[in-house]
């Protein structure tokens, strides 16, 4: 499914069912009953999830009308904090951030204890496109110094990615590429990644476009995958054949109500489609999305069947 534009446009549907929401009488939110709501990140703080959630939080709580504490739980690219979730109580009272593949390249993992069908999907708010990013004084500044430098030295160049789901889209732009080098597999997310191309102790990262932007003082971008140009990232070449997105989103316990899941969808998106978000996020190299249950629910459904294999 092609979640750009089409998506944004298939989304006013949900934006208008959101601000129904809101403007009934806030029925729907009043018949919250937790005293609170924990938000758990399965990455650590700075991080694109640790992000998304802060944007969310304040219109979050102001939908809801309690407070909503983050709370991090990281490692195993994600396990941790997704295996927190699935044993949580199924009260609404509890839910996290979903990255999507990871969410389901992790439950491939040995003993994680869940399977990505088995959540509650809330909403997808976000994605970015997969960036190639090198340190600002790399020696390769540009995607045909870098494949030369592989391709003279196999297995020597190294590249960061998140845990296993980094290896295995990494691994699919070597394919393209036709090279081989040292993956250095994070766990905690990104924001541990940073520090490493700043230092220049790697010579790459294959993350998101929205680190890219974010950290262009410390990084220089050689490839964005796709076809699509970033526009935070003007001039950057694109491989469409790296297939390599990760999308944001929010995802409750198994077993959480139908009822309860709208409501956290209506709060989510109302506080995403704050005018202050959408800048946010468009400043920051995402690409926006608005989605209802269902188009979320057949988003899911489309990427666990890519990876089923």
């Amino acid at each position: 499914m092609n979640f750009s534009i089409n998506t944004i446009m298939k989304g006013i549907t949900a934006s208008v069912f959101g601000a129904a929401f809101l403007l009934t009488g806030g029925t729907a939110f009043a018949d919250y009953s937790c005293k609170s709501a924990t938000f758990i990140v399965p990455y650590s703080p700075g991080g694109g999830s640790d992000q998304m959630a802060r944007r969310l939080v304040p219109g979050m709580e102001e939908a809801l009308g309690v407070k909503v504490n983050i709370v991090y739980k990281t490692g195993g690219g994600g396990a941790v904090g997704f295996s927190e979730l699935h044993r949580s109580d199924p009260d609404g009272c509890t839910f996290s951030n979903t990255v999507v593949p990871n969410v389901i390249i992790s439950s491939k993992g040995d003993g994680v204890g869940y399977e990505a069908g088995d959540f509650e999907y809330i909403g997808m708010t976000e994605s970015s496109a997969g960036t190639l990013m090198v340190p600002k004084d790399s020696k390769y500044q540009s995607i045909d110094s870098f494949v030369a430098a592989a391709l003279e030295n196999p297995g020597m160049l190294t590249v960061a990615g998140t845990g296993g789901s980094g290896l295995s889209r990494w691994n699919q732009l070597e394919e393209v590429l036709g090279i081989e080098t040292t993956y250095v597999p994070v766990g905690g997310g990104v924001g541990k990644m940073i520090p490493m191309l700043a230092g220049s102790h790697i010579d790459g990262a294959a993350t998101g476009a929205n680190h890219a932007t974010k950290h262009k003082a410390i990084v220089n971008s050689i490839l964005v995958a796709g076809s699509n140009e970033v526009p935070t990232l003007p001039g950057i070449p694109n491989e469409p054949d790296w297939n390599y997105v990760i999308t944001w989103g929010l995802m409750a316990p198994p077993g959480t109500p139908a009822d309860v899941v709208e409501t956290l969808n209506a709060a989510m998106n109302s506080a995403a489609q704050s005018s202050s978000v959408q800048e946010a996020l468009i400043k920051g190299g995402y690409v926006p999305h608005n989605m209802s249950v269902a188009e979320t629910n057949a988003f899911m459904d489309a990427e666990i069947a890519k990876y089923a294999d």
